[in-house]
């Protein structure tokens, strides 16, 4: 009677362990080149104080591929303000997408705005 008690505990201990074995845990995916891009275009852009002075407020649309240097090159813009393109255009000189692996002739898209509040 205790060799077959024993036997059952060992065959669910055993069981648990291989399901538990088997689960898996979330992994966080993988963050594509335009992501990356984006998030660091992202952090990168701050409200010129200057413009924040002369409260110049607008939103560009930004067209650009990125170089195999990693450096932003714009291939158009679109927008009202010509003094927010200027701002944009300054700002994205300046970041460098180096160690993001992007797909050759690849072009993105992302649209930066400049709004006060309040």
């Amino acid at each position: 009677m205790k060799t077959t008690k024993f036997f059952a505990l060992s065959a669910l201990v055993a069981m648990f362990l291989l399901v538990s074995s088997f689960s898996t845990f979330a992994a966080k995916p993988e963050m594509t080149p335009a992501q990356h891009i984006q998030k660091m275009i992202k952090e990168s852009i701050k409200y010129p104080e200057q413009a924040v002075k002369s409260c110049c407020q607008g939103s560009v649309d930004v067209i650009f591929k990125v170089d195999e240097d990693g450096k932003i090159n714009i291939v158009k813009t679109f927008s009202t303000d010509e003094d927010v393109v200027k701002m944009v255009k300054d700002q994205l000189a300046g970041i460098c997408c180096k160690g993001i692996k992007t797909p050759y002739n690849e072009h993105y898209k992302v649209t930066i705005t400049f709004k006060l509040i309040g």
